[in-house]
């Protein structure tokens, strides 16, 4: 064996080598970002083969000489690109699979299906229901303001009242403090905007909440539900996903937010 450091020094790329493949790596990824930084091309169907060609050329480069492949037993070579070529092909059986099937939607969602544009909350903008002005009585017995008043201890002593501001926070996550609109995942049959196909329909949840979970009773149900959604998933419930609701959607709502919430729902039966 040869202690010759020139023979060692002969097997790796020069200072030279290593600078021109840089830039040579530097240009590829330039000319990718050429094709994937005008909005018009992303997503087109083009831009897939001069990607991954233009990939390939960089992981070869790459390999056989910043990790010294080149300069390797050629066995070493055959590995790396069979790892290549498998990657690539699974990638390609998983786009001809995509192209070529289209999944069918369940029975329900179908007949269920309504058009849809998202606005900037990601909320379906066709159905996005507008605030509803709720009358305040007024000390004096005058005429009630026409805008929309926090359900404080003044505004939710009358029961009708306070369902009223539950269905206002149902339906647009506004009282005292802030959540995600109910509406958008449930449905209420007869109630405006309430279509959400996510979560479980709420048509009769006022009658139904005191036997989701034994020993608990309707109101307790329902304000685990809407404070603690992940606490307790009833079981047998359509579109009933542990998971699917979290805490942060309904953090925001203050305890009389919650009680009006409450009122609303049991008057669901």
């Amino acid at each position: 064996m040869s202690s010759d450091p020139g023979v060692h020094e002969s097997r790796h790329p020069t200072l030279k080598q290593y600078v021109g493949i840089a830039i040579f790596l530097f240009v590829v990824t330039l000319i990718e970002f050429v094709i994937i930084l005008p909005v018009d091309f992303r997503g087109a169907g083009w831009t897939i083969a001069p990607l991954a060609i233009l990939s390939a050329i960089k992981f070869a480069a790459v390999i056989f000489f910043y990790m010294h492949l080149k300069f390797d037993n050629r066995l070493l070579t055959w590995v790396f690109l069979g790892g290549l070529a498998l990657g690539f092909a699974v990638v390609f059986a998983l786009v001809a699979l995509f192209l070529s099937w289209t999944p069918s939607p369940r029975s329900y969602a179908a007949e269920h299906a309504q058009p849809c544009t998202f606005d900037h909350e990601y909320v379906c903008a066709q159905y996005k229901p507008a605030p509803t002005p709720l009358p305040t009585p007024t000390p004096e017995g005058g005429a009630a303001p026409t805008q929309v008043p926090a359900p404080d201890d003044a505004s939710v002593n009358d029961s009708g009242e306070l369902v009223a501001v539950g269905q206002q926070i149902f339906l647009t996550g506004q009282g005292e403090g802030t959540a995600t609109g109910c509406y958008t995942c449930h449905t209420i049959a007869g109630l405006e905007g309430a279509a959400g196909l996510l979560g479980p329909d709420l048509t009769n949840i006022g009658a139904e909440a005191g036997n989701r979970q034994p020993g608990v009773t309707a109101d307790d149900y329902l304000r685990q539900s809407i404070t603690e959604p992940e606490g307790f998933v009833a079981e047998g419930v359509e579109r009933a996903v542990p998971g699917l609701m979290l805490m942060a959607l309904t953090s925001g709502l203050t305890e009389n937010d919650v009680d009006a919430l409450v009122a609303f729902l049991k008057e669901q039966q």
